[in-house]
C-alpha cells in the first residue's frame, strides 16, 4: 500500500476522465484531469511536482505516472497488468480565501456539511478572511481487456472504494467512502453525476452504516464525490495559516450498454 502525505486551483470537482474507458491490453491508458462541474471543466497538464503521488495500480501492482511538463491528457500510462486498472492522483495542498461567512456558509450548504457552521462559532474563528486548505484525492477505473477484476485501496487519506466492478458482473454498484482506510459512518454525503450523451443526473446519496452509496447500474459515464472537512493539524495550520482543512475524494467510472 502506498503512504501519501496529506500536505491545485480548487472549484468545485475535480477528476480524472479517461480517453477510453477499456483498452486492450499492452495499450496506452490516457486520462485528462479537469476541475469544474457535470463533466464540463479547465483541462490540467502534467507536472512532476503535481504528480509525484500519482499512478495506476492492477491488484498488487503499482506504477507510477511520468511525462512531460504540461502534457496532455495528464496521465499516459502503460497499464499496470491485464483486468481492472486504477488510475489515482493525489494532488498537493492548495489554499483560498472567504472573504466573508456568506461564501463560506454556501460552501458548507452546498456540500452538506453545515455541522461546520457551528464548529466554527464554538471554535472562536473569524467571520472574514476564512481561509482553507484543501487536498484532491482522485480515481478513475479503467477496463484493460475483459477488465476483471477489482478496485483497490491505494492509501490516500481520503478514498472512495468500488466494491463491485463496473466492468464486469450486473447489479447495483456500491461505493464506499475511506478515511484514513477505515470506512467512514452513516449519513456522510456523498454527491454522484451521471452523464448519458449529452444530459446530465445529479444524485444526492448519504453513506450507510457501513460507509457505503448504492449506485444504479446504469449506461453512462459515473463520477462520484465526497468532501471531508475539519480541523487542520499544528503544522498544516502553521505552514497555511488554514482555519479549516478539506478532503476531497473523486472516482470516474462507465457503465456500458
Amino acid at each position: 500500500m502506498l503512504l501519501f502525505s496529506v500536505l491545485g486551483a480548487r472549484a468545485h470537482e475535480f477528476w480524472i476522465e479517461p480517453e477510453a474507458y477499456r483498452v486492450a491490453e499492452g495499450q496506452v491508458i490516457e486520462a485528462r484531469t479537469f476541475n469544474g462541474e457535470n463533466f464540463e471543466g479547465i483541462e490540467y497538464g502534467y507536472s512532476e511536482a503535481a504528480y509525484r503521488q500519482s499512478g495506476v495500480a492492477a491488484g498488487d501492482v503499482r506504477t507510477g505516472v511520468t511525462g512531460e511538463r504540461g502534457a496532455r491528457p495528464s496521465f499516459q500510462v502503460a497499464p499496470a497488468g491485464p483486468g481492472l486498472n486504477v488510475l489515482f492522483h493525489a494532488s498537493p495542498v492548495s489554499t483560498l480565501t472567504y472573504p466573508g461567512m456568506e461564501k463560506f456558509e454556501t460552501f458548507l450548504r452546498g456540500k452538506r456539511l453545515d455541522a461546520a457552521l457551528d464548529a466554527h462559532a464554538a471554535r472562536g474563528l473569524p467571520t472574514e478572511k476564512i481561509r482553507e486548505a484543501y487536498f484532491r484525492f482522485v480515481k478513475a477505473l479503467v477496463a484493460v481487456g475483459d477488465g476483471a477484476g477489482a478496485d483497490v485501496a491505494v492509501g490516500m487519506p481520503y478514498e472512495l472504494l468500488a466494491l463491485d466492478n463496473p466492468y464486469s458482473g450486473s447489479g447495483e454498484m456500491r461505493v464506499q467512502v475511506l478515511l484514513q482506510d477505515t470506512a467512514v459512518a452513516a449519513d456522510v454525503p456523498v454527491f454522484v453525476f451521471h452523464k448519458l450523451g449529452e444530459a446530465i443526473e445529479k444524485i444526492k446519496l448519504v453513506t450507510d452504516a457501513d460507509g457505503i452509496v448504492t449506485l444504479p447500474r446504469l449506461p453512462g459515464d459515473f463520477m462520484v464525490n465526497a468532501v471531508h472537512i475539519m480541523e487542520p493539524n499544528a503544522a498544516l495550520k502553521e505552514s497555511t495559516g488554514a482555519h479549516w482543512v478539506t478532503l476531497w475524494a473523486a472516482l470516474t467510472y462507465h457503465i456500458e450498454n
